[in-house]
């Protein structure tokens, strides 16, 4: 349901850390829904890159490493203006490993008019602000005021963001980092037997595995401080660790290792991508790490069910919850973290049931929070608004969709043509048409979106719709879920049916509408005594001429089940009001949309209208037809 559109990836993670693995998954989505991506980055080979090329994926390569050579990041902007003169995306997406990633991108971005995300991977806290942090702050309160989103991965990270990197309160999503469903699959025997007799493990060994990249941040150097110390411990012979990865620790940590008399019982693995297949082999988790952002290998070690004991920073509180175990910050306590390590490794090794009881734990948590398919549905949702037409607005908590492309004469059209006298010509967003009539209006973006979510509510059941024109209301319905019964006049009309018909097809929801030829009400009671059918989902934007929308409300009201939505379109004209308020009348509770048009909902019983929030860039007027109705999410308003 997305146009093919070009989405550039632009990363200062390679393949090392968690932002790689996140950009992975997030690259790998984007080419399975049909965009054209490219990842811009420091040239890299690796298992994911492989994966990427396999789907698709493009690859522009920067002419440095941006780990090493952050100034170069920093400052360089040729480097940003030839990616994106060989890319020419339509937006761009920023995945980094600081705020202060892409200072030169960013501004490029901007002076070329580009549209642009930005996902914060790790937030560090600012200790002091010198100069040059001052410079960076100054860069990045204007790249955050330009961006379309900005995303951070833990509620901690949004938070620091707001209250020390200069983000607009009120700006940015909270999208926590989620893991595949391999990861949520349970341990596999065969694989926990084969990798323990490759690294020399005893099957009925106690395993506590650690993944992350050896260096002093990851804190291993206080986890061999605590392996040391069970050493001492009757619980030793039991106890083997397993660490994956690289780093300029390496030599150091092998050599306190050998000095301290453990190394038999640590294998430093090196650099794998087989680390779902040592969660299988492995019984505990330990990560004591001195600062994080959200890490990944939390999440896949929940997921399997593995207990966790990790420090008490960032995001890692806000992962594990209740779950696993917190340890003191190295930072400010680190005897007390060695000793939280000794204490709970000792409990996890000596009482099985206690240490599943703490797995059981994580993956329930796991299963809630983490999953992959979560986070790439609420990203891809911010990909899709930000390449949305300029002047396009939806309203924020709402669900996106775009079958544009299915109605290939759609366009936006000149309000100043339009002939109906109702029309709300002031309004900023686009009014759309069909460029073959283009004096006529379909629901604009926001309200079609009103549409489509309210259509989400009742997915699966039956909905009545009074007016149609060319399918593009009745498009977001039937993509919201439900069966849809049509009525329209103009269906008589071969040429408008069949231009329907192809456009329901494109957009794969034909076999979900039923397209009646006929009258409002007269038709609403044939097809109601015709399937024996009372409708709990309505919308009617037919006849807006007197007395006809109050006919229309009373045969929906009629034929409504006890629990009951009717929705409304084009409320700028009293006469479509009348009928929102002939079902005030009856008892029915009414909220208005404040939309170009203006949209209006009746309901009773259990079920509950969506939330809509008025563009708060716009002034809006409320007609004095409209003054004594409750406003939807409205805050900057004025009586016309």
């Amino acid at each position: 349901m997305t146009q093919l559109r070009r989405v550039v990836v632009y990363t200062d993670d390679p393949d090392e850390g968690g932002v790689a693995v996140y950009n992975h998954a997030i690259l790998c989505e984007l080419a399975r829904i049909g965009y054209d991506v490219t990842c811009v980055q420091s040239e890299s080979q690796s298992p994911m890159i492989a994966r990427q090329r396999e789907l698709g994926v493009k690859h522009h390569w920067l002419g440095f490493h941006s780990r090493r050579d952050c100034v170069r990041n920093s400052v360089n902007m040729e480097d940003a203006d030839r990616a994106f003169s060989v890319t020419c995306p339509d937006v761009v997406l920023f995945t980094n490993c600081s705020p202060f990633s892409h200072i030169a991108a960013k501004t490029v971005a901007i002076r070329r008019n580009l549209p642009f995300i930005v996902v914060e991977g790790y937030v560090a806290v600012l200790e002091a602000v010198v100069p040059e942090v001052a410079w960076y702050l100054y860069h990045l309160e204007e790249h955050y005021k330009q961006a379309k989103a900005v995303i951070a991965v833990s509620q901690d990270n949004l938070d620091l963001l707001h209250r020390q990197y200069r983000l607009a309160v009120g700006k940015g999503d909270l999208i926590h980092y989620g893991r595949p469903a391999s990861f949520f699959e349970p341990q596999r025997p065969h694989v926990r037997e084969r990798l323990r007799k490759e690294a020399g493990i005893p099957e009925d060994a106690v395993v506590c595995l650690t993944v992350g990249r050896l260096e002093p941040v990851k804190g291993h150097r206080v986890l061999a401080e605590a392996v040391a110390e069970l050493r001492k411990s009757p619980v030793w012979p039991r106890l083997y660790f397993a660490w994956i990865g690289t780093g300029s620790l390496q030599r150091e940590l092998a050599d306190m290792l050998h000095s301290t008399g453990v190394a038999e019982h640590v294998k430093m693995l090196g650099q794998r991508w087989d680390v779902a297949d040592w969660l299988d082999a492995s019984d505990a988790f330990a990560l004591p790490s001195f600062c994080e952002g959200m890490p990944l290998v939390i999440m896949e070690a929940m997921a399997k069910g593995l207990p966790v004991v990790a420090s008490s920073v960032s995001g890692i509180p806000e992962e594990l919850g209740g779950s696993g175990k917190l340890l003191p910050s190295p930072q400010t306590d680190r005897s007390g973290t060695v000793r939280e390590i000794v204490s709970t490794l000792k409990e996890w090794t000596t009482n099985a049931q206690l240490r599943c009881q703490a797995g059981q734990a994580c993956r329930t948590r796991a299963e809630k929070l983490f999953r992959e398919e979560r986070m790439l549905h609420l990203t891809m949702q911010v990909i899709q608004r930000a390449v949305m037409p300029p002047r396009d607005y939806i309203s924020p908590g709402l669900e996106v969709v775009r079958p544009d492309p299915c109605f290939p004469h759609l366009d936006v059209g000149d309000p100043e043509k339009a002939s109906w006298q109702h029309l709300r010509r002031g309004i900023p967003h686009n009014w759309y048409v069909d460029r073959r009539v283009p004096d006529t209006g379909f629901a604009n973006r926001d309200e079609a979106h009103i549409l489509y979510n309210m259509a989400r509510r009742f997915k699966g059941k039956e909905a009545l719709e009074i007016g149609c024109w060319l399918g593009w209301s009745v498009c977001h319905l039937a993509l919201g879920g439900v069966h849809v019964d049509v009525i329209d006049p103009v269906l008589a009309r071969p040429d408008f049916l069949e231009n329907i018909q192809q456009s329901l097809d494109a957009a794969g929801v034909r076999a979900r509408v039923n397209l009646v030829a006929g009258l409002s009400p007269s038709h609403v009671h044939s097809l109601s005594r015709e399937y024996n059918r009372k409708w709990p989902f309505f919308f009617i934007d037919g006849n807006h001429e007197a007395p006809y929308p109050v006919f229309d409300a009373a045969v929906c009201a009629e034929h409504a089940e006890d629990d009951a939505v009717i929705l409304f379109h084009d409320l700028a004209s009293p006469d479509v009001a009348h009928g929102l308020e002939y079902l005030r009348q009856c008892g029915w509770k009414t909220l208005v949309y404040m939309t170009a048009q203006i949209m209006g909902v009746a309901w009773r019983g259990t079920v509950e209208p969506i939330h809509h929030v008025p563009d708060p860039s716009f002034t809006w007027h409320v007609p004095n037809h409209l003054r004594h109705y409750t406003i939807c999410g409205m805050q900057n308003a004025c009586n016309q």
